[in-house]
């Protein structure tokens, strides 16, 4: 009987020794959201492509207008990855009738019933164990981005259609070819899964709309096919999310994709590009899909700007430069805006200068309605006659930044004491004067931070202590909040207060005066103060 087997082994062998590999590049994200890449090579008859909702109307108006920019290329992949082997489903819920009867269709009912079905494989997937502490990173309550009077006038143009303006889809976007003789079509997830596990297929693409709620919880979707053992991952180009940057974290739509798509690297599954099946470059929406102007918001400084332990120590929750945007966006009437921060530890002006970071990340960026500039702790520690050449590299940094960000409103901020008996009174003195002779605003923080600060004294700052100073008999206690513990230098980083009953009596324990997430909402909250009543009268 091994002889008769035999020849059809080895040309099965042989079909799949010849088959080129996709090579891809997965991309995930580390807890503290650093993109994390692996490279991997999938086979193409082991290789599916779920196109999720691509429907021909939707109720958002801008919706529709998104996804006819992104369907050219969406089909161009599909033909490319069809070509090399790759299996194509399309998925446009809610509308099989149109498609009853085709071969692509019957592909997919007559799939055999597979004998691993997963529980609840046929539900939508509204969260994974991964996503249950996680911030949700966008809110989708009211997830319409129209302008309200464009929304209902393409309302009224559905309805005038006879189609329900509330789901006006009847079936996939034509721009995307359906093969008859190679496609499936299903919307059901028992189906989808039978049509996997009747090919041996383990990998999964998943491409479409909207990846904050279809794309990511139908029963066919990312989440139920990570659970369930799938190898999924979403190609994040080509995806759309459904998001109104007038509700929380108040960001562009764009950029609201983008949090989900960062979320989902994290907590549920690896993402990849077009180009990869393609080649080319990664798609994106042209800038007519923008939405309204936002007010670009530039900080830069040292490290009090920066806040990189708090992003490093609570990444999920919103860092100084959100909190921000997102106090702006409570104000009435004020302009959406987009805040950037460009801090650096240990930066001082003459080093900004001189290192080319300057060129690179002040001056290459996009141009600034208002930047906050926040040094002198640095500079009166690294520069040589500091009472003189500090405000000398001020003026110098003041005429580059007129140069390069013309249309900015320029604010030199004073700045935070960085030890409990220190308020940097001489610093910002030079900064008050600074200020005056450039005739520019000053914001002087200290006041209100210093303010903050007799309601507790140590309520801004986070804890940061050499573990070499910690009595011998107590190291064990600090042993879940040490950093880097077999490094040269391990050290004890806490966000609050959890541990000053503990050690609270050594000496030095309150030294580090850095911003804690409280410190820096303190900030952001007087940053907000004082550029609101600027931004209503402009």
């Amino acid at each position: 009987m091994l002889k008769f087997l035999l020849p059809f082994v080895l040309v099965a062998f042989h079909c799949l020794a010849a088959e080129s590999p996709l090579a891809l590049t997965l991309q995930t994200r580390s807890g503290t959201g650093r993109a994390v890449a692996v490279k991997e090579q999938w086979l193409p008859s082991r290789t599916a492509i779920i196109v999720c909702d691509m429907w021909d109307l939707h109720h958002c108006k801008n919706a529709v207008i998104r996804e006819g920019e992104m369907a050219p290329r969406m089909n161009a992949m599909l033909e490319k990855a069809r070509a090399d082997g790759v299996l194509i489903i399309h998925a446009p819920s809610g509308c099989m009738k149109p498609y009853e009867g085709t071969p692509a269709r019957e592909r997919a009912k007559s799939a055999p019933v597979a004998a691993r079905l997963p529980d609840k494989i046929s539900e939508w997937c509204r969260q994974i164990p991964a996503e249950e502490q996680a911030v949700y990173p966008i809110d989708q309550n009211d997830s319409e981005d129209d302008d309200p009077a464009e929304h209902a006038k393409w309302a009224k143009e559905l309805e005038a259609k006879g189609l329900n303006p509330r789901a006006p889809w009847t079936r996939q976007i034509d721009v995307l070819r359906i093969d008859q003789e190679k496609d499936a079509i299903s919307d059901s997830g028992v189906e989808i899964w039978n049509v996997l596990e009747a090919r041996g297929i383990q990998n999964v693409i998943l491409a479409g709309v909207h990846v904050n709620m279809c794309v990511a919880g139908r029963p066919f979707g990312l989440r139920q096919m990570a659970k369930n053992g799938r190898h999924v991952v979403l190609m994040r180009d080509l995806t759309d999310s459904m998001y109104n940057p007038q509700r929380w974290p108040f960001v562009s739509h764009a950029r609201g994709t983008e949090l989900f798509i960062q979320h989902a690297e994290k907590r549920i599954c690896p993402t990849i590009t077009s180009d990869q099946i393609l080649g080319g470059k990664p798609f994106e929406f042209s800038a007519a899909t923008a939405g309204k102007k936002r007010v670009q918001i530039l900080l830069f400084g040292d490290s009090t700007t920066e806040a990189s332990l708090p992003k490093k120590f609570a990444p999920d929750e919103p860092q100084f430069e959100d909190m921000i945007r997102i106090l702006l966006a409570t104000e009435p009437g004020l302009p959406p805006c987009d805040v950037s921060n460009e801090g650096v530890s240990g930066e001082f002006i003459r080093g900004l200068l001189d290192s080319g970071r300057y060129d690179r990340a002040i001056a290459a960026k996009p141009k600034a309605d208002y930047i906050f500039i926040r040094y002198g702790i640095n500079d009166r520690s690294k520069r040589a006659d500091f009472a003189t050449n500090f405000p000398k590299d001020f003026h110098e940094l003041l005429a580059r930044l007129r140069k390069d960000h013309p249309q900015a409103m320029l604010i030199p901020m004073t700045a935070i004491p960085s030890a409990p008996d220190n308020t940097h009174a001489d610093i910002n003195a030079l900064i008050r004067k600074i200020a005056e002779e450039e005739k520019l605003p000053l914001f002087d923080i200290a006041p209100g931070y210093l303010a903050e600060l007799e309601k507790g004294p140590n309520m801004l700052n986070y804890r940061r202590y050499a573990l070499a100073k910690v009595p011998e008999n107590l190291r064990a206690i600090a042993t879940p909040y040490v950093s880097d513990p077999t490094g040269k230098d391990p050290t004890i980083i806490v966000m609050d207060n959890r541990l000053d009953g503990i050690f609270g009596h050594l000496p030095g324990w309150f030294g580090d005066r850095h911003p804690n997430l409280a410190g820096y909402n303190v900030i952001a909250s007087e940053t907000a103060k004082f550029l609101a009543p600027i931004l209503r009268a402009k």
